[in-house]
């Protein structure tokens, strides 16, 4: 089957300590310390064999996220953007969905010809940190397309447990490829949903939020909060073909933080209150909190998304003075997460197609993840 694999040189950094089990393994825990000089092409590789807990999925489409394009650019030294745990060489690709072929002995909730959509980490259940309900922090992880083959393939086999069935969206879309489209876009809705909805606490209907950074992350994010009731959705984004996206998806306040005062911008929308959720997808925090702590309301409440390229001087006594919150959230996994963003989508709550933006053959996969580190793309696809 062809698959897009990327691979590199394990180097580690003179200053980087690699443990036993990193050296062992072959995987890093910080990618950036170890990976160096990427190489991405797409190969040919046997078709993989479910176990008996897994189930195996044709893939249809899979979107290429942030964290895909990472493990390709570079510093000045070769090593790797990406900072978290990445073992080499592997199938790339996270956010898929496609349609179940076969199932392992041990499977009982699916059967060939489903449509789903699957989570991302791999969790034992076992652990201290599975057994507390945090499986997106398991101590004994693997994760789909990072540690274990992803879905810029052919097939990909997928543990049962982490794969939600999406055949309702069959009844929502015209056709059951605009549902598979559709469905490929939920892995990405995902993350901002748990941020506001499952980390932080006492975000309502009529909340004002902010978006720093409208790349395919915010894109997602904006649509959740809108679907989920916010008075209104402001975006900061220096890109003008991601302003032009948000703004076809029907957001009239949507800006480029070079150009304007971005903290009067705010003032101006919210009658001078601030705004009620700041959501930072961007990553350029040293630009971002300045404005953040400027525009807090009463009350307000932070989430953290992106991965950030440093670290921020954080003004507390604005936080502590406002009585806001601040909550740094990753990944999605567990809490229901995934079946209530399946829902906002099969009530036509929750609608990403126009988000979309470039769809490339799974031949072209390589062209595919250089397109979207242009980062002019609102979601680019990869169609099988």
């Amino acid at each position: 089957m062809r698959s897009l694999v990327v691979d590199a040189e394990w180097d580690p950094r003179p200053e980087y300590d690699v443990s036993d089990d990193e050296r062992e393994s072959r995987t890093a825990m910080n990618a950036s310390q170890v990976w160096r000089d990427p190489e991405l092409r797409v190969v040919d590789r046997e078709r993989p064999t479910p176990a008996d807990d897994e189930v195996l999925v044709r893939v249809r489409y899979a979107g290429i996220c942030g964290s895909d394009v990472s493990m390709i650019e570079t510093d000045e030294d070769g090593y790797v953007h990406y900072s978290a745990y990445l073992g080499l060489p592997n199938v790339t690709g996270h956010e898929f969905a496609g349609e179940i072929v076969e199932t392992g002995d041990d499977t009982r909730l699916f059967e060939p010809g489903d449509l789903v959509t699957a989570e991302v980490t791999d969790y034992c259940g076992r652990c201290n940190t599975c057994r507390q309900g945090f499986h997106g922090h398991c101590e004994n992880f693997e994760q789909i397309g990072f540690t274990i083959p992803g879905a810029f393939a052919e097939y990909v086999a997928v543990p049962e447990k982490l794969c939600w069935d999406v055949s309702a969206l069959r009844e929502t879309y015209e056709t059951e490829d605009e549902a598979l489209r559709a469905a490929a876009t939920i892995e990405p809705s995902t993350i901002t949903y748990h941020g506001l909805f499952v980390r932080a606490d006492g975000i309502m209907p009529g909340d004002h939020h902010v978006y720093h950074g409208a790349g395919p992350i915010g894109l997602t994010g904006m649509n959740v909060s809108r679907a989920a009731g916010a008075g209104a959705v402001i975006a900061f984004e220096p890109s003008p073909e991601r302003r032009e996206i948000a703004r076809d998806l029907g957001y009239e306040h949507v800006y480029n933080p070079i150009e304007c005062d971005p903290v009067e911008t705010v003032a101006s929308i919210t009658d001078g209150e601030g705004a009620d959720v700041h959501v930072e997808t961007a990553g350029a925090v040293t630009q971002t909190y300045p404005v953040i702590e400027d525009t807090l309301a009463e009350d307000a409440t932070v989430v953290h998304i992106s991965n950030a390229g440093a670290d921020p001087d954080l003004a507390l006594r604005k936080y502590q003075g406002n009585g806001a919150q601040l909550y740094g959230s990753e990944g999605h996994t567990g809490q229901r997460v995934y079946p209530r963003v399946i829902r906002l989508m099969a009530a036509g709550r929750l609608d990403n197609r126009s988000i979309i933006t470039s769809t490339f053959d799974l031949a072209d996969a390589d062209d595919a993840v250089r397109q979207a580190a242009e980062r002019v793309d609102g979601k680019v696809l990869i169609e099988v």
